[in-house]
C-alpha cells in the first residue's frame, strides 16, 4: 500500500510541475500545430527530463544543488534568456511553406535541447517545486532508494500523461489550420519567445 501512494504523490506532482506554461507550454503548443506528434513529443520530454532532474533534488533534499540555483539566479536566468532570444528569433523567421512536415532526427535532438535548456534554467521551478513537494508530500522514506525510484515512476508517468492530453488537444486543432494561418503562427510565436527572452534580460539589467 505505501508503494502505490509513493506512485500516486509522484503522479500528482508529476502532473503539477509539467503544466505547459510559460515559453515552453507555448513553445510545445506551436510544434503541436505545425509540425507532427513526435515533434512534440520530443519537445516534452525535454521538459520531462528537467522535471525528473528536479525530482531527485526534491526527493533526497540535495540542498547544496537548491543553493547554487537560488544564489546563482542571475547567469541562470541570463543563459535562459539567450535560449529565448535564439529560439524566438529562429521562430521569427521560420519558413511557413515547409512548416507543417516531419523532422530530421538531428530536429529532433534539437527539441529536446531547446525545452530541456529552458527548464532548466527557469529559477522559478526549482524555487517553487519545494512548495509542491510540501503541500502533497512525496511518502519516500529517508535513504531508500526503492521508493525514490517509484516516487520518480509515478512523477514521470504524470508528466507524460498531462503533456499527451497537451499534445492531443493541440494536434486536434492542425485540421483546422489553413496554409495562411502559418505566417501569423510563426510570427506571433516568435516575437512572444523573444519577448519573454528580452523581458528577463531588462529585469536583470533594472535590478
Amino acid at each position: 500500500m505505501h508503494t502505490w501512494l509513493i506512485i500516486l504523490h509522484g503522479f500528482l506532482i508529476g502532473m503539477l510541475i509539467s503544466v505547459p506554461t510559460g515559453p515552453v507550454g507555448f513553445l510545445c503548443l506551436r510544434r503541436a500545430l505545425l509540425h507532427t506528434k513526435r515533434a512534440s513529443f520530443s519537445s516534452a520530454f525535454g521538459s520531462i527530463g528537467a522535471d525528473l532532474i528536479f525530482g531527485l533534488i526534491g526527493i533526497f533534499s540535495l540542498t547544496s544543488i537548491h543553493d547554487f540555483y537560488v544564489a546563482e539566479q542571475t547567469p541562470i536566468r541570463f543563459i535562459g534568456a539567450l535560449i529565448l532570444l535564439y529560439v524566438g528569433i529562429k521562430t521569427y523567421f521560420n519558413i511557413t511553406s515547409t512548416a507543417i512536415s516531419g523532422l530530421q532526427k538531428y530536429e529532433h535532438v534539437g527539441n529536446f535541447a531547446s525545452t530541456f535548456l529552458l527548464t532548466m534554467t527557469n529559477p522559478v521551478q526549482i524555487i517553487t517545486l519545494p512548495l509542491v513537494f510540501v503541500a502533497i508530500g512525496t511518502g519516500v522514506r529517508a535513504e531508500n532508494y526503492g521508493d525514490a525510484l517509484f516516487f520518480l515512476a509515478g512523477l514521470a508517468v504524470g508528466a507524460i500523461l498531462l503533456w499527451t492530453l497537451f499534445i492531443s488537444i493541440a494536434a486536434s486543432l492542425k485540421k483546422r489550420i489553413l496554409e495562411h494561418h502559418l505566417h501569423y503562427i510563426n510570427k506571433f510565436s516568435g516575437i512572444l519567445i523573444t519577448g519573454t527572452g528580452i523581458y528577463i534580460f531588462l529585469s536583470l539589467i533594472l535590478r
